[in-house]
Parts: structure tokens; C-alpha cells; sequence
């Protein structure tokens, strides 16, 4: 079981390098920026259920329901153009192609397939889980801070409207994975 464990971990981090070098090879600084999340969603795993692992059974719906919102919400980064504030804020080059290949079509494929790697209780499942929850419940925040950051006052950017609804709902979904923890953590007396 360790062995299993300590290969799924080393499995993740080789994932995130491969993507990171993949991703700002294929799209540049877009394709760099998604495997950040995956970063986090590593540190979310590592604290949560890389050392309880849950049945997926008690997730699966939020979980769904929160990719459908995230994909609601890359239609109106996408009607917006995104890409522009994404430049802007980068200083690099991110066209409204490498947007769509990776928010609009990769993501939401690697978000599915988590889902079913959750379902089969593969330990990347859990991982791909914990990075989606991590990048909803953390870097879709970014969305109410960007205006600061381009503008230096409060107002619209590119995917505000929506936002809040992957957040919510991400946060939602984690709070069943940390009630799930807290049942199946073995009573010491």
C-alpha cells in the first residue's frame, strides 16, 4: 500500500513537470499557467484524501455539477476575451487559441477523466479531483483581485459574472470530502 502511494505521488509530480513543459511548449505562457493549479491541487491532496481516501460515490455529483459551472464560466472568459486581460497581466503574448485549447477543450476533458478515475478509486483520481476543487476554490478568486491588478480600482474583467459560481460550488463539494474524512478517521478509543 505504501509503495502505491509513494508511486502515485511521484506519478503526480511527474505529471505537473510533463505538463508544465508541455503546456508552455505547445501554447506558451497559457499552457505554463493551467499546471499551477496542479500544484496546489497536490498540496490539497497531500492534506486530504492522499491519506484518506473517500468513497467517490459521496462527491461525484458536486463534483460534475462543478465542472459544468466551470465550463459556464469559460463561455463568458471566452465571450469576454480573457486573452487580452491575460496578457496584459502577464506581460506574454496569450492569444484567444490558446485559451480554447486549453480552458475550453483540455481541461474540461482532464476534469472528466478525473471523474472517472475517481470512480474506479484510482489514487490520480484523487489527485486530478484535488487540483480542479483546488484551482475552483482558490484561483477562480483571482477574478475579484485582477481588477486591482490591471486597473488599480474595482471593475469587470473577463469572467467576474460567473466566477463565483465554480467557487461556490467548489467549496461545496470540499466540504463533503472533509465530512467524508472526518467519518472514516478510525476512533482511537
Amino acid at each position: 500500500m505504501a509503495m502505491n502511494r509513494t508511486m502515485s505521488l511521484l506519478g503526480a509530480v511527474a505529471f505537473i513537470v510533463a505538463l508544465a513543459l508541455t503546456g508552455y511548449g505547445v501554447v506558451g505562457f497559457a499552457g505554463a499557467l493551467f499546471s499551477v493549479a496542479f500544484v496546489g491541487g497536490l498540496a490539497l491532496w497531500l492534506l486530504t484524501t492522499y491519506r484518506t481516501p473517500i468513497d467517490p460515490q459521496t462527491i461525484i455529483v458536486p463534483y460534475l455539477v462543478t465542472v459544468t459551472l466551470f465550463i459556464v464560466h469559460v463561455a463568458e472568459e471566452f465571450a469576454a476575451h480573457v486573452e487580452v486581460d491575460l496578457a496584459r497581466l502577464s506581460g506574454l503574448p496569450v492569444t484567444q487559441m490558446d485559451f480554447l485549447v486549453i480552458a475550453a477543450f483540455c481541461a474540461p476533458i482532464v476534469w472528466l477523466l478525473g471523474a472517472i478515475m475517481l470512480l474506479k478509486r484510482w489514487a490520480f483520481g484523487y489527485f486530478v479531483t484535488s487540483t480542479f476543487l483546488f484551482g475552483m476554490m482558490f484561483a477562480e478568486l483571482s477574478h475579484f483581485v485582477s481588477p486591482w491588478m490591471e486597473y488599480g480600482s474595482f471593475g469587470y474583467t473577463a469572467g467576474m459574472y460567473t466566477a463565483i459560481l465554480p467557487v461556490v460550488s467548489g467549496w461545496f463539494t470540499f466540504r463533503i470530502v472533509r465530512r467524508e474524512m472526518r467519518g472514516t478517521l478510525v476512533d482511537p478509543s
